[in-house]
């Protein structure tokens, strides 16, 4: 009976060593969104914009320094022009974001000037202290625009009651 205890005692004890190593790596999580080429030159999604396969992106968290980069992972889309980038560990502390990085097609690789560094980005908060329950977070779609706007987006426009120069 000692021994079987001590082999007991031995098994809980590698047990919760394991249980420990798993866990001090922190959450693991999964940010998701999709990249789209906007065909109007309008900068938002509408029904003409097509979904970017190949496009290539990248998830940065900066610390409280803006210069500080904790965290960069780059990414590509499936061909329905979603990726999703596996991340380690809690980063409620740091603002995150994914930025566009290459276009797909070389007639729709202009990347609009706005958000992180002259370029568009998705904030994203990458923690289990948030509410929401689950590993996967979403960010918001990110677009490459055309060279030039297709013909079809005049009557979209007309459609929308927008006015836009080509």
């Amino acid at each position: 009976m000692g021994k079987l205890s001590q082999l007991v005692i031995l098994f809980a004890g590698a047990l919760s060593l394991l249980s420990l190593c798993a866990t001090a790596s922190g959450p693991k999580f999964i940010v998701e969104g999709q990249v789209f080429c906007e065909v109007c030159r309008a900068n938002f999604i509408n029904r003409l914009s097509e979904p970017m396969p190949g496009a290539k992106v990248r998830l940065e968290c900066r610390g409280e320094d803006k210069g500080n980069i904790t965290l960069s992972l780059e990414g590509v889309t499936n061909d329905k022009g979603v990726y999703q980038l596996p991340v380690e560990g809690d980063h409620g502390t740091e603002s995150c974001e994914v930025l566009l990085v290459k276009s797909s097609k070389p007639e729709c690789d202009v990347i609009p000037s706005e958000g992180w560094a002259g370029k568009p980005s998705s904030r994203v908060t990458i923690t289990t202290n948030n509410g929401f329950h689950g590993q996967t977070r979403q960010a918001n779609p990110l677009g490459f625009t055309r060279k030039v706007a297709l013909p079809q987006c005049k009557e979209l426009f007309k459609e929308l009651e927008l006015t836009q120069d080509f």
